[in-house]
């Protein structure tokens, strides 16, 4: 997810470019399986720093569901907006320091290209639900025997709390007086 911006470092504030992406193969962490093609939209926007990227991601990952332990894919949409600076002059090739406004931003590199693969990287990682769930209603495992619930129910007995006996004693008591 590359793209040569030297012409729009040229271009004066508010010129923008827009790409569709479709892109396969694309490895964005050792952690993220994705399977099939990344497809979305980005615009490039020339702003007084350097460059504003934004758009969009459609992507699929291969996730263990947290109930069942199931492999399954993860359809996601993700939005992404960063901010991109020049290292170097466009016109002059003179080294060009980061901005200093305390906002964290991309490199544009040396050849004036801009790879937005870590964008969309640090943006999956921050959509990614902490429970992954192959299903909203997944049943999950029986903690007894392992068993998928979601296949049916299992022959098991519910365990009682130990903490609890004394409760299941008095109910046995209050019964027996009756």
């Amino acid at each position: 997810m590359l793209f040569n911006v030297a012409q729009l470092m040229k271009s004066p504030v508010g010129t923008s470019l827009e790409y569709d992406i479709d892109e396969e193969n694309v490895r964005l962490d050792s952690d993220l399986t994705i399977s099939g093609p990344i497809t979305g939209h980005v615009r490039l926007r020339r702003i007084n720093q350097g460059l504003l990227a934004d758009g969009w991601m459609d992507l699929a990952l291969e996730r263990e569901c947290t109930r069942c332990l199931k492999q399954f894919e993860l359809q996601m949409h993700v939005p992404f907006e960063e901010r991109f600076y020049p290292t170097l002059d466009v016109i002059t090739g003179a080294p060009q320091l980061p901005p200093d406004d305390g906002e964290d931003a991309f490199p544009i590199d040396d050849h004036h290209q801009v790879d937005i693969t870590e964008t969309v990287r640090q943006h999956v990682l921050l959509e990614i639900p902490m429970v992954t769930l192959c299903k909203e209603d997944c049943a999950g495992l029986c903690s007894q025997c392992g068993k998928d619930l979601n296949e049916g129910p299992c022959d098991c007995q519910p365990e009682v709390d130990s903490r609890l006996s004394v409760l299941q004693t008095l109910l046995q008591n209050q019964e027996s007086n009756k």
